[in-house]
């Protein structure tokens, strides 16, 4: 495939130079800091504080600050012109070199409660009474609510974004917060997708999936907004 028929495939899926650039945010951020680290390297002391407050503290902070000028992204079915897709873009950029590397997050664990201010850094929720076990995945860090006394089972993953293709071939994503409830056990390689719950005291059995706006009360799944109509 040529350069031209790359450039006409990304404009019938919907791909905006923002989304093009904004792929490069994480490896920029690598290489500057990389500088900055050098750049203080006559004290092990002062470099050492650099590289930690500026790859662990400068993307939360990035994304807080996103989320209050922005706010928190949400939606159905967003193209990658809409203002909620492009915040999130924007803060998951931030997010990737975690998510590729979750070694970094499964070190936070080992202390109680540091897990929950990372979280928390980000513009999510996690009460410092959770359980991470071993490999558990959280995709959006702004877009998770876990309540005390939980348990994010192995491999079990919490994702606030869901892609897609339209019908016109356009990609489409939705956006919303997952909710794990008080005291509620998600099962090895279990998910939830955003807009997601998981109900309080309840057990989400291993593998299982729980899709986009959806609710899980340990017997059915219903759909969030068919719930919210009847109470409407």
């Amino acid at each position: 495939m040529t350069a031209v028929d790359q450039t006409r495939a990304a404009g019938r899926s919907g791909v905006t130079g923002f989304t093009l650039a904004l792929n490069y945010l994480p490896l920029a951020q690598l290489l500057l800091g990389v500088a900055v680290v050098a750049s203080q390297a006559s004290s092990l002391r002062a470099a050492l504080l650099w590289a930690l407050g500026w790859f662990l503290l400068l993307p939360p902070l990035a994304c807080r600050v996103a989320l209050l000028l922005f706010g928190r992204p949400y939606g159905r079915g967003l193209t990658q012109a809409a203002p909620a897709y492009k915040v999130w873009w924007f803060i998951h950029q931030w997010q990737l070199p975690f998510n590729r590397l979750p070694w970094i997050e499964e070190i936070l664990r080992l202390a109680p409660g540091l897990y929950t201010l990372w979280i928390f850094l980000w513009g999510g929720r996690a009460s410092p009474l959770v359980y991470w076990a071993p490999g558990s995945l959280v995709i959006d860090r702004p877009l998770v609510h876990v309540e005390a006394g939980a348990v994010i089972g192995m491999g079990a993953g919490l994702a606030g974004h869901a892609g897609g293709i339209a019908a016109d071939g356009s990609y489409r994503v939705d956006i919303a917060p997952c909710h794990v409830g008080r005291g509620a056990m998600m099962g090895a390689r279990s998910g939830l997708g955003p807009g997601a719950e998981l109900a309080a005291g309840v057990l989400l059995p291993a593998g299982r999936m729980i899709k986009p706006f959806m609710r899980w009360d340990g017997t059915t799944k219903r759909s969030i907004a068919d719930e919210g109509a009847e109470h409407g």
